[in-house]
């Protein structure tokens, strides 16, 4: 009874395999554009109008805040510690198909970004043939991490701003 019993709780304390599946390797490497779009969007051009050109739609309503940040946002999130391509989204885990919801493309590159204050999760389309980014999300949280899906409520997808 006491094997069933501890057999059980291994089996329930054990992350779903949609929650691990499919985790992309980085040694595929960033797609074109994305690592590009990633010094736009951590200021290496800031303020810099080409560097807005590469967004278009939605993400360039998205890249907004982080192209042209002021002296607050960068305050609270602290000096940038690393920018690190974390891999390709994959439809066969939560994670990324949450990040995807209502994006005009499944193919995300996946940035881990961390400042001393802060932890993001970039999705970042690679740019098509003119060169645009057209879908980008900016999660709050490492990649994959749990808190992903449980920070947010009513189904709505979580957005975080700078």
């Amino acid at each position: 009874m006491k094997m069933l019993a501890l057999s059980l709780l291994a089996l329930l304390t054990t992350p779903s395999p949609s929650v691990m599946a499919d985790v992309a390797p980085a040694a595929s490497g960033p797609r074109l554009g994305t690592a590009e779009a990633m010094q736009c969007l951590l200021g290496y051009q800031q303020g810099s109008t080409d560097c807005m050109k590469m967004f278009r739609g939605s993400a360039q309503i998205m890249a907004t805040p982080w192209v042209f940040v002021n002296a607050e946002r960068k305050f609270q999130r602290g000096p940038l510690v690393s920018s690190t391509y974390w891999g390709r989204a994959s439809e066969s885990n939560m994670f990324d198909v949450k990040a995807m919801l209502g994006k005009p493309t499944r193919e995300m590159d996946i940035y881990d970004v961390k400042f001393a204050h802060i932890e993001y999760t970039f999705y970042i389309s690679p740019a098509d043939a003119e060169g645009t980014i057209r879908a980008l999300t900016i999660l709050l949280y490492a990649p994959h991490d749990p808190l992903q899906v449980s920070s947010c409520s009513g189904g709505h997808l979580c957005i975080s701003g700078p």
